[in-house]
Parts: C-alpha cells; sequence; structure tokens
C-alpha cells in the first residue's frame, strides 16, 4: 500500500506543471491539448494520469463477509518530436494496484 501512495505522490508532483494550465504550447499544437515542449530534450511531452481508491464488502458462502480497501495508481508519458529519420512517440503506462 505504501508503495502505491508513493508512486501517487511521485506522478502528483510530475504532473503538477501540466495541471497549473491546459494550455498547450505553441510548438505541440499538432500533437493535441495538453503537450508541453521540453527544452531539454527537444521534444512535445504530455504527462497524465489517475489515482483510485475503493473500499468494498463482499460475502463468499463459508468465508462471511470480507471487507477491505484497495487503491489503484496509472500513468501516462507521452513523448512526440521529429528526428532526423522521421516522427517519433514513445508512450509509457506506469501502473500500480493494491487490493
Amino acid at each position: 500500500m505504501l508503495r502505491t501512495i508513493t508512486a501517487a505522490a511521485a506522478l502528483f508532483a510530475l504532473a503538477v506543471p501540466a495541471l497549473a494550465g491546459d494550455k498547450t504550447d505553441p510548438r505541440c499544437s499538432q500533437y493535441g491539448e495538453g503537450f508541453m515542449y521540453s527544452p531539454d530534450t527537444g521534444m512535445c511531452i504530455k504527462v497524465s494520469g489517475e489515482l483510485r481508491a475503493d473500499y468494498g464488502i463482499r460475502s463468499q458462502a463459508g468465508f462471511g463477509k470480507q471487507t477491505g480497501f484497495g487503491s489503484s495508481v496509472k500513468g501516462q508519458i507521452d513523448a512526440r518530436g521529429e528526428t532526423g529519420l522521421g516522427p517519433f512517440r514513445a508512450v509509457i503506462e506506469p501502473a500500480a494496484r493494491k487490493y
């Protein structure tokens, strides 16, 4: 559970600049909304994600009622740009789940 919370905090820290405004950098407008230009890499990057927490109760014959918390975190980092060989795209989608 602690690793899930840590991963969510790290993802949120990466996404904070994107949350500051839903503006797209003019250099990245051809890729869609939310892409920001990174001068260090020369690429257009978009960071997004989702954090979910659940509480559930379930009954099974012979086992009685079971209750518990669950959580999941999903993220996506999408980098796009042009290279000497043509268009480049890399997508990373980390996910963690604890039930």
